[in-house]
């Protein structure tokens, strides 16, 4: 019985120590296939970076292809090209294409913010906010939020000197209702020194809400009714609550020269609509949140236009005779003429290798913002895309002036782009 107990102990004594090896024989594998990990990953990010440079070298290639060689135009080579007699160019070819790199042939002087200049706290509360935009002369930022409202803040006592001048600004920020989640927002333009106070509100409802900005509002209802519109009746795409569409809105734009409104929608849909004769009113009726006061504007469907998928971005160019639209799923931007019945001019996004059957009707991207260069009359086009890539585009054209690359976007990405007041550099955010 001695000699067996002691057995059975030498026993689990070995086994106790055969499952510490075997922990620690894992624990160490663990380690080895952690740090494996972590090389691989840092290789990936590599080849991400690898693959966006090719995407650049593979663009230059294209345009290339699409252009006349260099003995061509210098030697008088043999060729078929209308626009080349003699080896010269007609119409200052090299010229012109110079001149227009020649805009951003600098790089920017490594200057950039990088720590917030002022932090809005919870001005959704718990929830998330969606959207933002400044009013054109700086007085009135608006944010949109899952919380379904609007709300506006003085931008000046935001920046105000004090540590609690943010958290002031928020407390006294005018939170409007606006029925669903606001996922994009537009101020009225202010054209010589005239304007509307009115900021547009796209919902995820399909509704677009035109809200009353001024502080010095006397109505208790800041959403603005239309004129001559009866109970949930749509009349061209108003009904009584405003401006509808029929699935959530993906932006909002106003003309730069004219009262009228561009929304873009992901049921297909753009619609422009001129806003004026702008009332307070009093009513005896309440409305659904039990005011009676109330203002009201008039709005007027101009034009509808339909489209096969979402659109997702559009601007306005030309001094607003020109419309800029982008459709998922095309390999083009759609420029529109409001003076010549919309007359529609198609552009290829692959640049000027678009016909020479390379590629022509695919590419690999989505544009999710389009901004036309400030300070040039528009003659550039800045698009944000859904892939790690942004496009300086030649407006009008099919020629693509840079490739912007260096952040990195993914699948839930929603960028925004802008230009510096000089025109000379843009800027990129995410919501």
């Amino acid at each position: 019985i001695f000699l067996n107990n002691q057995r059975n102990s030498s026993m689990d004594l070995l086994r106790d120590i055969g499952q510490a090896d075997q922990l620690t024989s894992a624990r160490e594998e663990n380690r080895v296939l952690q740090e494996k990990v972590k090389e691989l990953t840092v290789r990936v990010h590599e080849l991400l970076a690898e693959n966006q440079s090719l995407k650049a070298e593979v663009e230059l290639y294209r345009r290339e292809c699409a252009l006349p060689t260099f003995s061509k135009l210098t030697l008088g080579g043999n060729h078929n090209d209308d626009n080349i007699v003699g080896g010269e160019a007609k119409g200052s070819f090299i010229d012109t294409m110079d001149d227009e790199i020649d805009d951003f042939v600098t790089s920017g002087n490594g200057l950039y913010p990088d720590d917030p200049a002022v932090t809005l706290p919870q001005i959704h509360g718990h929830s998330n906010p969606l959207c933002c935009v400044l009013h054109p002369d700086d007085s009135t930022l608006a944010t949109g939020g899952a919380d379904s409202c609007l709300n506006l803040c003085r931008w000046g006592s935001a920046l105000a000197p004090g540590d609690e001048s943010s958290v002031k600004a928020v407390n006294d920020a005018i939170n409007i209702s606006c029925g669903a989640p606001v996922i994009c927002a537009s101020f009225a333009q202010v054209n010589q020194g005239r304007g509307l106070p009115i900021v547009a509100a796209g919902c995820m409802d399909g509704s677009v809400r035109l809200v009353h900005c001024g502080f010095d509002f006397c109505g208790s209802e800041r959403i603005l009714k239309p004129e001559s519109v009866g109970s949930e009746r749509v009349v061209n795409g108003i009904n009584e609550r405003g401006i509808r569409h029929g699935k959530y809105v993906k932006n909002v734009v106003w003309s730069p020269n004219a009262p009228i409104v561009a929304t873009a929608s992901a049921d297909g849909t753009v619609q422009l609509t001129k806003v004026g004769n702008m009332d307070c009113v009093m009513s005896d009726d309440d409305d659904d949140d039990g005011n009676n006061n109330h203002g009201t504007v008039s709005m007027e469907v101009i034009q509808s236009m339909h489209f096969d998928g979402p659109v997702e971005s559009i601007c306005f160019l030309d001094d607003g005779d020109t419309l800029c639209c982008y459709v998922r799923g095309t390999s083009y931007l759609s420029y529109f003429d409001l003076k010549d019945g919309c007359k529609q001019t198609k552009m290829s996004l692959n640049g000027e290798s678009a016909g020479t059957g390379c590629f022509d009707e695919h590419v690999s991207f989505a544009v999710l913002s389009l901004n036309p260069s400030p300070n040039n009359g528009g003659k550039y086009l800045a698009a944000a895309t859904d892939t790690s890539r942004n496009i300086i585009l030649e407006t009008r054209s099919e020629r693509i002036v840079r490739n912007l690359y260096g952040h990195k976007n993914d699948g839930f990405s929603n960028p925004k782009i802008a230009w510096s007041s000089s025109g000379q550099v843009c800027v990129v955010f995410f919501c």
